[in-house]
């Protein structure tokens, strides 16, 4: 299909889109073509606490905009405006800082390192389920201690993402208290206690956040992070850094000596997936953000919305026209060839730079570039808490998109998930030009290791 004739296509699909979407849902719900509508953005959308103007600690648990009633199959303007502003209120409240008491600190945007940040309150994957690791001898961590140890190294794909400083990108999964008391009562922590659930005939379903006259009960809430080892002499100021310890198993290393290193990470990419009540919420919403600097926009990127030719990149996602010359942490000028993976042969040296191959070179760098464009609603949402979070370590944050289950499915709109497509560059680096480069179509297969649906999760399949 040519050019002009995806153009066509596109709009053929967008004609059809929204007399569908005017009949269900009415007028009301669309922008202004040239742009947000007036109102679209407010001082009230930093805060889920009503008469709060500014960025704070409160946690959301819901979209009450959210109508499952409501057909989408294209991301729509005024549409998705609610579903980033929750996904922007849950990376604040995440990231916010608590007292000893676990209590809001007040301005915690402004310094992120005053108290511990919430998400230190979500317990790490591998605590909960086995066969993770129950007790890190090689870092000294204990389950459940508060040290922030990260063994994780290689993507969902089976690869493994190196950085400008030769570098391997290090990953977490943690969940919130209402994921983790689910699977211990319902004794899905071992392989035999998801075996037994499987041929007991229930269904996997994590909680769903509810209200009462007693408050509101979150649901079941899931963090997936990747971080960045920051080299000695690196300008940290604008990243959210944590002390770490990476546990490098004797498996992994190239002396094959088990090892622990200290080191300062930077944030780079973060996945947030919440079970909500209302709409299509029990298939939960799908957010995630990154650092600003990751990667450059592909010479071919496509539109969000263009999604109906079957070969979206038929020759990959293209690099940069010459003459874009930042500096970005997973493409440079020193990149291998755009796309280029490298997986289970990965090895650790000794020191930095630390990716090394089987004969102990260092790899190269891979170059990555984002094959989708940014949807304009949510760069207006994006500019909004930017200018919010003017002066502060996370203006150099931004939300890719947030996905949710707006239409029924079928080609060739995966399982229904608003927008298409949605991955992060530093957690699917190498995926997002494939068919599977959407957080919830990917998911919407998830198992445990007893073959029974687990919810849209993969936890219950820790050895995947």
């Amino acid at each position: 299909m040519s050019e002009d004739q995806d153009v066509a296509a596109l709009c053929a699909w967008r004609s059809i889109f929204l007399a569908a979407v005017f009949c269900v849902a009415g007028p009301m719900l669309f922008a202004r073509a040239d742009g947000i509508s007036s109102g679209m953005t407010n001082p009230d959308d930093f805060c889920v606490t009503p008469g709060i103007t500014t960025p704070c600690g409160d946690m959301p648990v819901d979209i009450p905009e959210f109508d499952a009633s409501f057909i989408y199959r294209f991301i729509a303007l005024q549409a998705q405006h609610p579903f980033d502003r929750f996904a922007w209120r849950a990376f604040m409240a995440v990231n916010w800082p608590l007292d000893q008491n676990r209590a809001v600190l007040p301005d915690g945007y402004r310094n992120p390192a005053a108290g511990g940040a919430r998400w230190r309150g979500f317990t790490p994957a591998e605590d909960v389920v086995s066969p993770g690791i129950q007790a890190d001898e090689i870092c000294g961590r204990t389950s459940g201690g508060d040290d922030l140890v990260l063994r994780q190294f290689h993507q969902v794909s089976g690869d493994v993402l190196v950085d400008q400083a030769g570098n391997y990108v290090l990953y977490q999964t943690r969940m919130n208290a209402a994921a983790r008391n689910y699977i211990e009562e319902n004794h899905l922590t071992t392989v035999a206690g998801r075996t037994a659930f499987a041929q007991s005939g229930n269904a996997i379903a994590f909680p769903v956040a509810t209200s009462s006259p007693a408050g509101v009960t979150p649901g079941a809430m899931i963090l997936k992070f990747a971080w960045r080892v920051l080299p000695d002499g690196t300008n940290t100021a604008g990243f959210y850094t944590q002390p770490a310890r990476i546990a490098v198993a004797a498996a992994d290393a190239l002396d094959g000596q088990a090892a622990c290193h200290d080191v300062t990470v930077g944030l780079v990419g973060l996945h947030i997936v919440q079970r909500i009540q209302s709409g299509n919420g029990d298939r939960w919403i799908w957010a995630t953000f990154e650092h600003n600097d990751n990667v450059p926009l592909a010479a071919n990127a496509r539109e969000v919305n263009n999604i109906i030719p079957k070969n979206l990149f038929p020759d990959g996602c293209r690099i940069p026209a010459s003459g874009d010359d930042e500096s970005y942490h997973f493409w440079g000028s020193e990149s291998a060839t755009s796309g280029t993976s490298f997986g289970r042969a990965a090895l650790w040296g000794p020191a930095p730079p630390f990716a090394r191959d089987q004969a102990g070179n260092t790899v190269p760098p891979a170059g990555i570039v984002r094959c989708w464009q940014l949807f304009d609603g949510t760069l207006e949402t994006n500019r909004h808490w930017q200018q919010a979070l003017a002066g502060t370590v996370w203006q150099n944050y931004f939300l890719v998109g947030t996905q949710w289950v707006g239409n029924g499915g079928g080609e060739p709109f995966g399982v229904g998930e608003v927008p298409r497509f949605l991955s992060n560059t530093a957690l699917e680096s190498f995926i997002q030009d494939q068919p599977q480069g959407s957080c919830l179509g990917c998911h919407s297969a998830a198992q445990s290791d007893a073959g029974q649906k687990s919810d849209f999760t993969f936890l219950l399949s820790p050895s995947r």
